[in-house]
C-alpha cells in the first residue's frame, strides 16, 4: 500500500464528516480536487504496463500498489508521474490538520458525540451594514452567556433540523445577550438571518478557549506593535476583544480591517466611540489605528497591504487573526519568515 493512502482517508474523511470544518470553511473544492487527483492516481495505478510507456523497470518499494491483475508491475511508469504530484498537492492541504485539532477541541474526551442544544430565542435581528447580506443578530440565552468568558469564543446553533452552524460571539464577554455578526449563505446562517424577534432556535453552550491573550498581555513587554488581522465576520471576535478594553493602552496598535468596499464593512460606525473610550490602544492625536482595507476597490487583501514597520523587535511584537483560513496561513507565513516573530506571539481563536 503506498503511503499517501493515509492522507487520502484524510482527505475522504473531511469530505464526508457532516461537521466538516473544511467544508464549511469554503474549501470543499480544494478538498474535491485533492480527491479527485488521488483517484487519477490509483486509475493510472491499473493501467498501461510499462512496456507501453517506455520502461520495463520494477516499481520502488515505496510506490508498489496491490494488483488485482495478472502484470503486478503495470502502471509504475504512471505512478511515478504522479506520486511527485500528488505529495506536492498535499502542501496545500494545512486546513487538514486544524479540522482535526478542533474536532479534538469541541470533544475533547475523544468521543464522537453532538454538543448539548438548549432552547433560545431571536432577541433581534438588523442589517449589520448599508450593503451585502451580513446581519447582526442578538440571541437571548442566560446559560450561554453565562459559558462565554473569552473574546473568540463561539456557540453552534440550529433551526429545527437545520445543520449546525458555528458563529463567534461579536459582543464582549459578560453581556446578557449574545450578539453574532452573520452572512446569509445556504444553510443555518440563512436560515436564521430571516428569522424575526421572538423566534426559537437551539444553541450550544460556549465552545472553544477563544485568543489566548493571557499570553502576550503585558504591554510593556509587547511594546513593538500589536498587528490585528480580520476579514468579514471575522471582525466579530475582533469587536469582543476591542469592547472587552483588551487593547486599552497598546503601543504602535494597527487593525487591518477587510471587507469587499465601504458599504459592506459592518460596525464602522462604532469606530469613533471605541476612540473615545480610549479602546484603541495608545493613540496619539485623532488617526485611528483601524486600517480598511477594500479588496473591490484597492484590488488587494489584508494579507497583502501590511506593512510592518523597520525597527521592530519581533520579539516584542504581537499578532492577533480572525478570518479564513488562507489568509491565515498566509499571515503566519509573512509573520515568522518575513518579520521573524515568534509563533507564540501570534493569537487565532482556533
Amino acid at each position: 500500500q503506498a503511503p499517501h493512502f493515509g492522507q487520502a482517508q484524510q482527505i475522504m474523511a473531511a469530505l464526508l464528516t457532516p461537521r466538516s470544518h473544511a467544508i464549511q470553511g469554503g474549501r470543499f473544492l480544494q478538498l474535491m480536487a485533492a480527491a479527485l487527483l488521488i483517484s487519477a492516481f490509483v486509475f493510472l495505478s491499473v493501467m498501461a504496463p510499462p512496456s507501453e510507456l517506455g520502461t520495463a523497470s520494477a516499481a520502488p518499494q515505496r510506490f508498489r500498489l496491490r494488483s488485482h491483475h495478472k502484470n503486478g508491475a503495470r502502471a509504475f511508469a504512471n505512478r511515478q508521474m504522479m506520486a511527485p504530484l500528488l505529495r506536492h498537492s498535499m502542501g496545500y492541504l494545512p486546513y487538514m490538520d486544524r479540522c482535526e485539532r478542533i474536532a479534538t477541541r469541541v470533544n475533547a474526551d475523544g468521543e464522537k458525540k453532538e454538543p448539548e442544544f438548549f432552547s433560545a430565542s431571536i432577541d433581534s435581528i438588523e442589517p449589520a451594514c448599508k450593503g451585502g447580506n451580513v446581519y447582526s443578530v442578538v440571541v437571548d440565552s442566560p446559560r450561554t452567556s453565562a459559558k462565554y468568558e473569552k473574546a473568540g469564543q463561539y456557540a453552534q446553533m440550529r433551526v429545527g433540523d437545520s445543520k449546525p452552524g458555528f458563529f463567534a460571539m461579536a459582543n464582549k464577554p459578560g453581556s446578557r445577550k449574545l450578539e453574532f455578526l452573520i452572512k446569509t449563505v445556504d444553510g443555518t446562517a440563512g436560515i436564521i438571518n430571516q428569522m424575526k424577534p421572538g423566534d426559537s432556535l437551539d444553541i450550544s453552550d460556549a465552545l472553544g478557549n477563544g485568543f489566548p491573550w493571557d499570553r502576550i498581555s503585558d504591554n510593556d513587554v509587547y511594546s513593538d506593535g500589536t498587528y490585528v488581522f480580520a476579514t468579514g465576520t471575522g471582525f466579530g471576535p475582533i469587536r469582543a476583544m476591542i469592547e472587552s478594553g483588551l487593547f486599552k493602552g497598546r503601543k504602535n496598535l494597527k487593525i487591518y480591517y477587510g471587507v469587499r468596499d465601504e458599504e459592506q464593512m459592518p460596525f464602522k460606525d462604532e469606530f469613533s466611540k471605541w476612540m473615545e473610550q480610549g479602546l484603541l490602544g495608545a493613540v496619539n492625536g485623532s488617526d485611528s489605528p483601524i486600517i480598511p482595507v477594500f479588496s473591490c476597490e484597492q484590488n488587494g487583501y489584508v494579507q497583502d497591504v501590511a506593512v510592518f514597520g523597520n525597527d521592530i523587535d519581533p520579539e516584542k511584537a504581537t499578532a492577533v487573526i480572525c478570518g479564513h483560513w488562507d489568509m491565515t496561513g498566509k499571515l503566519k507565513e509573512r509573520l515568522t519568515k518575513e518579520l521573524g516573530m515568534p509563533a507564540e506571539n501570534i493569537l487565532t481563536n482556533f
